[in-house]
């Protein structure tokens, strides 16, 4: 499987922050196995070299225009859903999608530089953006173990 089409499959990725009464029994068997082709995509593109730096670039983007839609479909879906959670459940939603926009960002900037740098530093360049994509993962781990224990 491709890099691009590794990230189509990101749709499902929304699910994976969302409480429990949010979810769907056939969404949750599927999960985890989303979560590790969006992770080998993403790593994927550490392993471009200066020649591909072009590819590695539009991947990124669209890999960034597709995280920025799942955060937003969680949202949606917080708000939708908003009257059936508890209290607790709300404020653990609300923090973990806050999370997610903050290690959001982050990638965001990173992306930036990977974009703006210097080809001679390209490979300092792609750990970074690698760094700030490990942030994302470890925020988006935490929003699943939230939603796994409401």
């Amino acid at each position: 499987m491709s890099f691009l089409d590794t990230l189509r499959v990101a749709g499902v990725a929304a699910l994976l922050a969302l409480p429990a009464a949010a979810q769907d029994a056939e969404s949750l068997t599927t999960a985890d196995e989303v979560r590790a082709e969006i992770s080998e995509a993403m790593d994927a593109i550490g392993s471009y070299s200066e020649q591909e730096r072009e590819q590695a670039l539009a991947e990124a983007r669209e890999a960034l225009d597709r995280l920025d839609a799942e955060i937003d479909r969680r949202e949606q879906a917080l708000r939708e859903n908003w009257a059936e959670m508890s209290e607790a459940a709300r404020k653990t939603a609300e923090a973990r999608l806050r999370d997610l926009r903050q290690a959001r960002n982050r990638l965001g900037e990173r992306y930036g530089a990977l974009e703006s740098g210097a080809s001679s530093a390209w490979d300092e360049l792609k750990t970074g953006f690698s760094d700030a994509w490990g942030a994302f993962s470890e925020a988006w781990s935490a929003a699943d173990e939230d939603s796994s224990a409401n």
